[in-house]
């Protein structure tokens, strides 16, 4: 039994949670305060979606990098409004752009592991499993002295091997709360609307550094000055995924899992 807690790229034979879905309806409070020190203590086999809190922080998180092209302008984007964000990187292209992972190390962005190759995980062996998540550790830290504690499962799809594995090789499972849907080819209207409908203090945004429909994130790269101009004009700071799960007196929210046929 497979389950799916969202989706990033469609991928065949993965239904993605339906968009009309309500916040309350996808979450539930798990009843489990986060230490404030440090931001993964012990890894626990559930996914984290977003910190239920008051404070209105939030995190930006970009998959599927590095790349040559669009990671080093989502860079620049963030250096000049002085957010730190946190990157999910493929092994591979981290193998491929090793000068940009240092210069997302170097700029204090937090890193998480997203798989070596952006399998399907839930369709590979375990042992498949364990090597795609040890491999880019290994690659990571390699290039940026640093080993990531953080781990999105491609698709966002996660099943009990899954949960487990990751536990077991020290990492967290992160989702998110806030899908802006960037790499299909979404307008930078329908970007932005997508984040003014489900952002809420405590919120995980998804969107990506590499990748999309055709290889274009133009889109994203348009709208990601105008999504920070909207979260800070309506109160809220930025937060890399650790600095929201060290938050005091937080409770991680893990999602309503739906089963995939």
């Amino acid at each position: 039994m497979t389950l799916l807690f969202g989706c990033s790229h469609s991928e065949n034979k993965v239904a993605p949670l339906p968009t009309t879905a309500k916040q309350e309806e996808i979450v539930t409070v798990i009843n489990k305060t986060v230490a404030e020190k440090p931001a993964i203590e012990k890894p626990e086999e559930r996914v984290i979606h977003r910190v239920n809190t008051t404070e209105r922080k939030v995190a930006l998180t970009f998959d599927d990098g590095p790349d040559n092209k669009y990671t080093p302008k989502i860079l620049n984007i963030l250096k000049t409004n002085d957010i730190k964000a946190t990157f999910f990187v493929i092994g591979e292209h981290a193998e491929k752009y090793p000068e940009v992972m240092k210069r997302i190390a170097q700029e204090g962005h937090a890193i998480g592991n997203h798989s070596w190759d952006h399998a399907n995980l839930a369709k590979l062996p375990n042992d498949r499993i364990k090597s795609e998540i040890t491999d880019t550790d290994t690659k990571i830290n390699s290039i940026v002295n640093q080993v990531p504690v953080l781990f999105r499962a491609p698709y966002g799809v996660v099943n009990n091997e899954i949960k487990n594995i990751a536990a077991s090789t020290g990492h967290q499972i992160i989702g998110w709360s806030v899908d802006t849907l960037d790499w299909d080819g979404k307008s930078v209207a329908q970007i932005l609307a997508a984040l003014k409908k489900e952002v809420k203090p405590g919120a995980i945004i998804l969107q990506h550094s590499a990748g999309g429909k055709g290889g274009n994130l133009g889109n994203t790269i348009e709208a990601l000055p105008q999504i920070i101009t909207y979260l800070k004009q309506n109160g809220y700071s930025f937060a890399t995924v650790p600095d929201l799960l060290k938050m005091d007196k937080v409770e991680a929210v893990d999602a309503t899992s739906k089963l995939v046929k």
